[in-house]
């Protein structure tokens, strides 16, 4: 009994949560909707490895810079 009480409780505060604060999955507005510009391949945008790593707490991570074609 005791653990169906924890699982009915989790599932309303959750509920009650989603409702709150709104749902991810709800759509938007047509005034938040911003027009979607045509990008041409001279300005497209990628991520490319760079020749160092960096160390951090005594990990090592690869660095990353953005460059445009």
């Amino acid at each position: 009994m005791k653990k169906t009480n924890k699982l009915a409780w989790a599932v309303v505060s959750g509920l009650a949560v989603a409702g709150i604060t709104g749902c991810a999955s709800a759509p938007a507005g047509e005034a938040a909707v911003a027009p979607v510009e045509p990008v041409t391949v001279a300005e497209t945008r990628v991520i490319r490895p760079l020749p160092s790593y960096g160390s951090m707490g005594g990990y090592r991570y690869r660095r990353f810079a953005i460059t445009t074609l």
